[in-house]
């Protein structure tokens, strides 16, 4: 069996705009990385109105990517879209703990985020509050690296409860739990306020 040339070309055509989608998909997955960075980094600096409007940055490439993906189920297990979004939920939580506000639940993200990109960023984020918490006990801030332990400590029972069994949540358990080891050793060597 062989195919026409007009088949041959209607397959062409609708690889080139798989290719494409795929290619736009990426594009808005690293804008929204990028923007959650900026974001993590400007709340660590202590600039919480560039670490919002850079989440809110985030956030809009992150609907951009949800739009690509549910106009094309074919893009729907792109890795670097999950990635994306557990990018954006790092921001969140990142910025709210240095903003002084609560932790985020799923609900409360600015959109709906599946629950693995959910506890992949839960659990990133210590890494970042870890860093701006040692950041701020340099300052002699040790409120805030109380706060920041607090947060990862509500992270690190959370986790503990769902019990996940997903390979990838099991190892960022472990991380977080290697960042809550290290918080809890510099709050033991800083001095009290």
């Amino acid at each position: 069996m062989r195919w026409s040339a007009e088949e041959i070309e209607r397959m062409r055509d609708e690889a080139r705009a798989l290719e494409d989608a795929r290619d736009r998909l990426i594009e808005r997955a690293r804008e929204a990385i990028k923007r959650s960075k900026n974001a993590i980094y400007a709340a660590i600096r202590e600039d919480l109105a560039v670490a919002r409007a850079e989440l809110a940055a985030c956030w809009r490439a992150v609907a951009a990517l949800d739009a690509l993906q549910a106009g094309e189920p074919a893009l729907w297990g792109e890795e670097l879209a999950a990635v994306a979004r557990g990018e954006a939920v790092e921001a969140e939580v990142v910025v709210r703990v240095t903003a002084g506000e609560g932790l985020p639940t799923r609900r409360s993200m600015p959109r709906k985020v599946d629950p693995v990109a959910f506890l992949h960023g839960l659990m990133d984020a210590s890494g970042e509050l870890l860093r701006a918490a040692e950041e701020r006990l340099l300052k002699g801030d040790r409120r805030f690296a109380e706060r920041a332990k607090e947060a990862m400590e509500a992270i690190y029972f959370l986790a503990l409860e769902l019990s996940p069994k997903r390979f990838d949540l099991r190892r960022r358990l472990d991380y977080l739990a290697g960042n809550l080891q290290k918080l809890t050793e510099a709050l033991l060597r800083a001095r009290p306020c």
